[in-house]
């Protein structure tokens, strides 16, 4: 169940040409309900040498017609096998928000192959073994569902303020919603790459502590900085601008530990 995984923006050239010039390939995994759409624009916004790759997830955007996978272990193989194949040399995985749950799982698949990222990048989630921030609201009817969705900041108000998308788009928000809710941390070994953590200011989905449980999950350094705006801060030019030189250090030769940025105050 693999997809073709094509990185966006003009004068990209194949893996192996870019792997031979030092070049990182990056693979982007989007929030609950959310798009590999989301990540069109980021070829030009982060260095050239960051080789940007949009994943889709099963029954999402282009994907859309295919079924949603429900369950964490076909899920994670079905993304693990995608990355695999464009994974030629160094590669980085971002996850935002439920993105992150996966891409860690990804990377953990990835390690026990043998092929473990230069990078995990989270933004807007707590750690695989943090308590959730917020009560389980993915069995609730639609109406106090998506009260609660709103309440969190958990969508965009694009799609909040359009009926018709949301018809569309809320069995496929409950069916990742329930993903997050019910992710278990299966008891494991950290991991061997080192993690950098991303946590918006405004979030009412994370918490400080909850962000710095991702530290548990590295031997290879971790490093956690406070950015502006709330669940949605991807388009924040400080975070782009932090996600770029964290991505810089890789390319740097210098993947380790950076320290707590910004972790001290919201």
């Amino acid at each position: 169940m693999g997809q073709n995984l094509n990185p966006d923006g003009p004068g990209r050239t194949a893996a192996g040409t870019l792997e031979a010039r030092g070049q990182l390939t990056l693979f982007c995994l989007p929030h609950a309900g959310g798009t590999a759409g989301r990540f069109a624009a980021w070829s030009s916004r982060l260095p050239g040498w960051a080789r940007v790759v949009p994943v889709e997830l099963p029954g999402h955007g282009r994907r859309l017609r295919e079924p949603r996978l429900t369950q964490w272990q076909p899920l994670v193989a079905d993304i693990t096998a995608a990355v695999s194949e464009q994974a030629a040399g160094a590669y980085a995985v971002f996850g935002h928000s439920l993105g992150a749950l996966v891409g860690y799982e990804v990377c953990r698949a990835m390690e026990d192959r043998g092929r473990p990222p230069a990078l995990l990048a989270t933004a807007a989630r707590n750690g695989p073994s943090a308590r959730a921030s917020h009560a389980p609201i993915h069995n609730l009817p639609d109406a106090q569902f998506l009260n609660s969705i709103e309440r969190l900041g958990g969508t965009p108000a694009s799609v909040l303020d359009h009926l018709d998308l949301l018809r569309v788009f809320l069995p496929v928000l409950r069916a990742d919603m329930r993903l997050a809710e019910v992710y278990r941390r299966p008891p494991r070994p950290p991991l061997s790459c080192p993690i950098a953590t991303f946590g918006g200011r405004n979030d009412k989905m994370t918490d400080e502590a909850g962000l710095l449980a991702w530290e548990q999950e590295t031997i290879g350094g971790f490093e956690f900085t406070y950015v502006d705006g709330g669940h949605f801060f991807l388009e924040e030019p400080e975070f782009t601008g932090r996600l770029a030189a964290r991505l810089a250090r890789l390319a740097g030769g210098d993947g380790g530990d950076g320290g707590r940025e910004g972790s001290g105050g919201q």
